[in-house]
C-alpha cells in the first residue's frame, strides 16, 4: 500500500491536559464509553493514539477516533476562522479485528493516523470534502484506494479548546478511484448524493460496489 512519506520535524505538539480531557469527554458524551486506547509506541511529529468505541445496542459497529491530530493548528484558509483543529474518525463492522496488526485488519487505523499527520508535515490542512488518493488499494480484500472527508456528526458542535480554536471531527469514507474521479469532475456533493446513508455514516463495507 502506498503511504505518505513523512520527513522529520523537531517540534512535537501535544494537547494540554485540559484540552485532552475535554476531547475525551466530548467522545464519551456523544458517542459512548470506551475502556482502552490504542497507544502509539513510536511517534513522528505528532503523538497519534486511537480511541476505539466498541459496538453497542444503538451503534452496532466500532467507532475509531484519532487523538493527537488536534494538538496542531492547521494552516487553514481564512474562511475557516478558528476552526483550525481536527481529528479523524472511521466506523468499522462489529466483527472487525481492531487489535490485529495484519494489514487485512489494520489498514483503517493506518489510514486515519496517516491523515492525522498530513497537515503537520505538509504545512497545510484537511477539511470538508477533501479527498486523498493513497495510490494502491488499501488491502488485498478491496479495491478502494482513496478517502473522502465529511462531517462526522453534524449534531455535535465543534469543541472549543483553551486557545479559543475549534476542533471538528471528520468522517473518513473509503472510496474507489472511479468515485474520486467523479468527485473531482462533478464535486463532493454530487458523489455523496449517489451514496446511501450506510455508505456515508455506517461501518465500512469493503465489498460495496462503486456508486459511479
Amino acid at each position: 500500500m502506498a503511504l505518505f512519506k513523512f520527513g522529520k520535524k523537531k517540534i512535537m505538539y501535544f494537547y494540554s491536559e485540559q484540552d485532552q480531557e475535554a476531547y475525551e469527554k466530548m467522545l464519551k458524551d456523544n458517542f459512548g464509553a470506551y475502556n482502552e486506547v490504542i497507544h502509539e509506541i513510536v511517534s513522528l511529529g505528532l503523538h497519534i493514539d486511537v480511541i476505539p468505541i466498541p459496538p453497542s445496542k444503538d451503534r452496532n459497529y466500532y467507532t475509531l477516533f484519532t487523538m493527537g491530530m488536534g494538538a496542531y493548528k492547521m494552516n487553514v484558509p481564512a474562511v475557516y476562522g478558528k476552526m483550525n483543529r481536527a481529528e479523524m474518525a472511521i466506523r468499522l463492522p462489529a466483527d472487525w479485528d481492531i487489535k490485529s496488526n495484519d494489514e487485512k485488519w489494520y489498514w483503517p487505523i493506518r489510514i486515519i493516523k496517516s491523515l492525522a499527520r498530513l497537515p503537520y508535515y505538509e504545512d497545510s490542512y484537511l477539511g470538508l470534502y477533501h479527498d486523498i488518493d493513497f495510490g494502491d488499494s488499501f488491502s488485498e480484500e478491496t479495491d478502494m484506494c482513496g478517502i473522502l472527508l465529511e462531517i462526522f456528526d453534524e449534531s455535535v458542535e465543534p469543541l472549543a479548546l483553551e486557545s479559543g480554536d475549534q476542533l471538528i471531527i471528520y468522517n473518513v469514507i473509503p472510496i474507489y478511484r472511479t468515485e474520486m474521479e467523479f468527485k473531482n469532475a462533478s464535486g463532493a456533493e454530487a458523489l455523496l448524493g449517489k451514496m446511501d446513508d450506510d455508505t456515508i455514516h455506517g461501518p465500512i463495507n469493503i465489498n460495496r460496489r462503486s456508486v459511479v
